[in-house]
C-alpha cells in the first residue's frame, strides 16, 4: 500500500471514530450546537477524502485513458466522472474539477475532429 493510500485510509478511520463519537453525543442528548459542530467537521473530512480520491483518479485512470488512442475509453472516463457529480450539488462545489473535466472533454473532441487544410498546406 502506497503512502497516499495509507493517508486516505487513516483519514477514513478518523472519520469513523468521529462518527462514533457523534453517535454517543446524540445518545447522551448532547447540546445540539456541539453535535452540529462535530457533524460539520465530519463533512469537511469526507470532502478531503473525496478530493484525495478524485485527484488520484485524475492522475491515474483518467490520465491513462486520455493518453490512450481509444476514443471510447476517453469518453467513458469523462462521462463516468460527470455522472458522479451531476445531480449531487457537488459539481458546483467542485466546479473547478467539473470545468477541468469539461475542458478535457472539449479538447478530446477537437483532437478527434477532422483536420482541415486551410489552403496553405497546413492542417489545424
Amino acid at each position: 500500500m502506497d503512502q497516499e493510500t495509507r493517508n486516505l485510509l487513516n483519514r477514513w478511520k478518523s472519520i469513523q471514530g468521529h462518527a462514533r463519537a457523534v453517535e454517543k453525543m446524540i445518545e447522551d442528548d448532547a447540546y445540539c450546537v456541539d453535535v452540529l459542530k462535530q457533524t460539520l467537521a465530519i463533512q469537511g473530512a469526507i470532502e478531503k477524502v473525496n478530493t484525495g480520491v478524485l485527484e488520484r483518479h485524475l492522475k491515474t485512470c483518467v490520465t491513462t485513458a486520455i493518453a490512450s488512442d481509444d476514443v471510447a475509453e476517453r469518453e467513458r472516463v469523462i462521462t463516468e466522472l460527470m455522472d458522479v457529480f451531476k445531480g449531487t450539488g457537488h459539481l458546483r462545489r467542485v466546479n473547478s474539477a467539473g470545468q477541468a473535466i469539461e475542458r478535457v472533454a472539449a479538447s478530446l473532441e477537437s483532437r478527434d475532429a477532422p483536420q482541415h487544410d486551410h489552403g496553405n498546406g497546413r492542417t489545424a
